[in-house]
């Protein structure tokens, strides 16, 4: 939709003021994201922001963008910015921790991204208990790049790599990334949320604060000695 078309519609919420007031990814449409039509990274993108707003960490906030469908983060999020190679965000998240304790470090990470390439690199980071918040977007394929099958993708779930669907004889078992992470003494929230329906916005972006005030309050000590999990209500 053009900037004049736009201009016909009332506007009922306003953009999180941790966004900046255009994306000038599209010139000719500074209004709209690159991602696809129906995509979630939109709606999680503005309860990370939202969170932003809400604890007052604009100023603080360090995102690390890697390659993946997150990569142009720094057109939207007014914050600091940090682009990293595919599947180093964790590795990138903790120089900038390390060098600017102070900062709220957070890599924003497809499954491709985090799962496949950068497996090595968010276990051992949460191994050493990082002061990193670490988001985690598992649509459970390489959409990006075609649909092939990643490791997340589900048994008999079909891509452009799997036409017949999954199979454990073949590309084995799905790689359940945070079952990793459930039984390490370091991190200090780990999430696991379904994204639905918009309806349930307010509950999700309590979990995006959580963890955001989480590092707020914690010194610049790398590691947090407690570990819990978050789960929505009814799952």
């Amino acid at each position: 939709m053009s900037n004049e078309a736009l201009a016909e519609y009332a506007i009922a919420k306003g953009k999180a003021d941790s966004f900046y007031d255009q994306y000038t990814r599209k010139g000719e449409s500074q209004n709209q994201t690159h991602y696809c039509p129906g995509c979630g990274h939109g709606n999680i993108s503005k309860m990370l922001a939202s969170a932003i707003d809400e604890l007052g960490i604009q100023d603080r906030t360090v995102l690390i963008n890697p390659v993946g469908c997150g990569v142009f983060g720094y057109y939207y999020f007014d914050v600091g910015n940090v682009q990293a190679a595919h599947g180093r965000a964790p590795a990138v998240a903790t120089a900038v921790k390390r060098s600017r304790p102070n900062s709220i470090v957070v890599s924003y990470q497809g499954d491709g991204d985090l799962s496949a390439i950068g497996s090595a690199e968010i276990l051992h980071a949460a191994n050493r208990g990082e002061n990193i918040t670490a988001i985690f977007v598992n649509n459970a394929t390489y959409s990006m790049t075609g649909g092939q099958v990643a490791p997340t993708t589900l048994l008999g779930q079909r891509s452009t790599t799997t036409p017949n669907g999954r199979s454990v004889a073949n590309e084995g078992y799905p790689c359940v990334s945070a079952n990793f992470y459930l039984h390490s003494p370091h991190p200090s929230i780990l999430s696991v949320l379904a994204w639905a329906t918009t309806s349930r916005s307010p509950r999700l972006r309590g979990q995006f604060v959580a963890p955001l005030r989480t590092r707020c309050k914690a010194s610049a000590s790398r590691s947090l000695r407690f570990s819990r999990r978050v789960r929505p209500s009814g799952e």
